[in-house]
């Protein structure tokens, strides 16, 4: 018998029952385990069975009933507009509503300073709203701030004119100082309102569309492209808030109920700003605004 023999046969008596317990142990825990495993695996597989019962009862009646869901679908689509329309209302009345109800809000009182070159016009009246310092000769020069050659200090919101007595509204770089929903809910309807039957309004702003071409291409500077995209910000007035493309002003005037709309001009230079030139024309039986 060797040496490693005779140390362990003393040991033997005490070793083995411990070994015994711990196989016992060890086998309890693994038979539990694979138990557990099992059942879980009996619940999978119930389930499965019953997905795949499912699968030939869905598709028969995704197939029976294609019409009833293509109706469905269109009725959720125009639900979606709904809401749309009215979450538009709502924030177009929280913005809007309360200032054109408050009572204590100041108004410009509008009027027109050059009586003598209005009567010049002979009913033919020319507007050209935010005039600021660039006048024009043959038009009526309309801002809210009585400036040099100003003729008719104003709100252009607010215009001391008759609906239907305009021949035409001009404006050159106006329209992006307003909110989009002002726009297209209160004035270009209130600004086409007040043009005779066949009255033009015509509108210059940043062509971004091109503007944005140029940058992309490298011949517009970055910092001509922020200014005159949010305004050089000098002044209460002098930020903006809206840009362009051909259509979607196209779009604005015509839910005004402005007819003939017409791009005059697109990607004409104007100092750091491209700028287009659009024209819309009151029709004779429309009624805006």
């Amino acid at each position: 018998m060797s040496w490693k023999q005779k140390l362990k046969a003393p040991l033997r008596p005490i070793v083995s029952p411990l070994l015994r317990r711990v196989e016992a142990r060890v086998d309890n825990r693994t038979h539990q385990r694979l138990a557990e495993i099992d059942a879980a695996l009996t619940v999978i597989r119930a389930q499965f069975d019953g997905f795949n019962r499912s699968i030939p009862l869905l598709l028969g009646s995704v197939s029976s009933q294609g019409a009833g869901e293509r109706s469905f679908r269109r009725s959720l689509d125009e639900l979606g507009r709904r809401v749309e329309f009215v979450r538009k209302e709502v924030l177009f009345e929280l913005r809007y509503g309360q200032r054109q109800n408050d009572e204590t809000e100041a108004e410009i009182d509008g009027r027109v300073v050059n009586t003598a070159k209005l009567a010049r016009m002979n009913g033919a009246i020319r507007l050209n709203l935010g005039a600021g310092h660039v006048s024009k000769a043959d038009y009526l020069n309309v801002d809210a701030r009585a400036l040099d050659d100003i003729d008719v200090v104003a709100d252009i919101r607010h215009l001391p004119f008759e609906k239907g007595t305009v021949a035409e509204i001009y404006s050159a770089h106006v329209l992006e100082h307003f909110p989009i929903e002002e726009l297209r809910a209160v004035l270009l309807p209130y600004w086409a309102s007040l043009l005779r039957p066949g009255g033009e309004f015509v509108a210059v702003v940043p062509d971004m569309e091109t503007m944005i071409t140029e940058y992309v291409a490298g011949r517009m500077d970055f910092e001509e492209l922020r200014e005159v995209t949010y305004g050089t910000q000098e002044y209460e007035g002098d930020f903006h808030y809206n840009g362009f493309s051909q259509a979607s002003l196209r779009a604005l005037l015509e839910s005004a109920g402005l007819t003939d709309v017409s791009i005059r001009a697109s990607a004409r230079r104007n100092g750091m700003c491209y700028e287009m030139e659009i024209v819309g024309v009151r029709s004779a039986v429309a009624t805006p605004g």
